[in-house]
């Protein structure tokens, strides 16, 4: 009887995309089933898959398939690494062999799957190419860390943006979009709302689609853009990649902006509270929801505190106390939400016309500079520690002893240097009191609630006073300065 084969091929790296490296194999595998007199039946083809990273390979559960459904009963492949380089999958070949009576051939020598040698000597060749793909990944980890520390350029496809093709030379039309989104950001404005701007205004990616959020926050995010070189490791069961790597060397190339603004940046950005808090606000429809806070006393005599938000009657606009089942909102002060905007905008463009706040505004950040420096001073020294383990002047036990503390109060400084970046939107801001309403005015509610909360830390509320219509000194501003 006639067997009925299927081919399957694979290469983990089909770096010029042409496919050859499979090619070769099907036709080593073709002439090998023309000598064995079997019929190629199917052909399956996973081209630039490694069996070894666990990304899925659709050729191989397909070929699984037409044996268990007696499509085929031989499989043909160049060796026993293209087929699996995991154990268990191979056992699962093997088991197919006992049930269906599948035969394997390979280029590369006779297995025979009937009996208990040619079993030993497939799970002895599966092992050895097992321990071959997790000798390889650790020596690429090491030379991608390598790379790394000696800020060499790495990774391949589309160029980054901000750069040339070489990876190095800056591109200065996008250099001065990745300024402008660095200073967007740090002054508080959401992701959403300079994507949105960006799109209007037709800057895209290099692929030339769209900004979107993720992306942004990405490209913001990564130490690239301040000319250092970061490192993630790769671990196969990682299914995700972190935001933020290990910073670990100036890079070759220069930087678009500043270490202290990526290191604020990447804190603010790494925030898991800044979607709650800032990516929030683009689904928001009114100014001030959240910045409002109820003063109405409770039976204690202390205020309600409870945010309010944005919620229309009859169509007209209002914040209000929420009394939500399960909140501790009062719900019993409201305020006319056009009214409220408008007073709430001069009462915050007049402080900022006062002379004392600009004087402040003008100081140097040395709670800032003070935490810069010491997170670059941490930095230096995991540089150093890492040095030090691959000289194997410690252990990989010192190492990580070591490195603990440090990456511990790395976090804490680059969490507080994040929140000292308040001024930057007002330093761009501030002028004259004409000047800053007519700026107000193109600005969106993202922009201008980056202004309001970088001045004021809460507007407490007071109930409405029935006989008045509008009564500004309900309002009690907790400013910052």
């Amino acid at each position: 009887m006639t067997r009925r084969a299927a081919i399957y091929c694979r290469i983990s790296q089909d770096r010029g995309g042409a496919g050859l490296g499979v090619a070769r194999q099907e036709e080593d595998c073709r002439a090998l089933s023309a000598r064995k007199g079997w019929d190629v039946v199917a052909v399956h083809t996973d081209n630039d898959v490694s069996a070894y990273s666990g990304a899925p390979r659709p050729a191989w559960q397909e070929l699984m398939a037409d044996v268990r459904n007696g499509t085929v009963d031989a499989i043909v492949c160049w060796h026993v690494d293209r087929l699996t380089r995991s154990p268990r999958e191979l056992e699962d070949v093997i088991d197919l062999a006992d049930r269906y009576g599948l035969e394997l051939a390979t280029v590369s020598g006779e297995i025979d799957l009937a009996t208990p040698t040619g079993r030993m000597i497939a799970r002895m060749l599966g092992a050895a190419a097992r321990h071959e793909a997790e000798h390889k990944a650790e020596r690429q980890q090491r030379q991608r860390r390598q790379a790394a520390e000696a800020g060499k350029v790495a990774g391949g496809g589309k160029r980054p943006f901000g750069y040339e093709d070489d990876r190095i030379t800056v591109r200065e039309d996008e250099a001065e979009i990745i300024r402008e989104g660095a200073r967007r950001v740090l002054a508080g404005e959401s992701l959403a709302s300079i994507c949105r701007d960006w799109q209007k205004r037709g800057i895209t990616t290099v692929a030339g689609i769209p900004w979107k959020p993720s992306a942004l926050r990405r490209m913001l995010a990564s130490a690239r853009i301040s000319g250092r070189r970061e490192h993630t490791p790769r671990s196969s069961w990682e299914k995700t990649r972190p935001l933020l790597g290990e910073i670990v060397a100036d890079a070759i190339w220069p930087g678009i902006i500043s270490h202290e603004d990526s290191d604020r940046l990447r804190a603010l950005l790494s925030d898991p509270e800044r979607r709650r808090k800032v990516e929030g606000t683009t689904r928001r429809s009114y100014l001030l929801s959240g910045i409002l806070r109820c003063a109405k006393p409770k039976a204690d005599g202390t205020p309600c505190g409870h945010g309010m938000v944005g919620r229309p009657r009859s169509g007209v606009p209002r914040y209000v106390c929420p009394n939500t089942p399960g909140t501790d909102g009062c719900g019993g002060t409201a305020t006319n939400a056009g009214k409220t905007d408008e007073h709430v905008r001069d009462m915050i463009l007049t402080a900022l016309d006062s002379p004392t706040l600009r004087k402040r505004l003008q100081r140097p950040d040395d709670e800032g500079n003070g935490l810069y420096e010491e997170i670059r001073a941490d930095e230096e020294e995991l540089e150093e520690l890492a040095r030090d383990f691959g000289n194997r002047k410690i252990s990989r036990k010192e190492w990580m002893i070591a490195r603990q503390p440090v990456e511990e109060r790395l976090e804490r400084n680059r969490a507080k240097l994040s929140k000292t970046s308040r001024t930057a939107v007002l330093l761009a801001f501030v002028g004259s009191y004409e000047d800053m309403r007519e700026r107000w005015e193109k600005m969106n509610d993202s922009q201008r609630r980056a202004i309001v909360t970088a001045t004021v830390r809460a507007i407490e509320v007071a109930p409405a006073n029935p006989r008045k219509r509008w009564d500004p000194d309900r309002f009690i501003f907790d400013w910052i300065a």
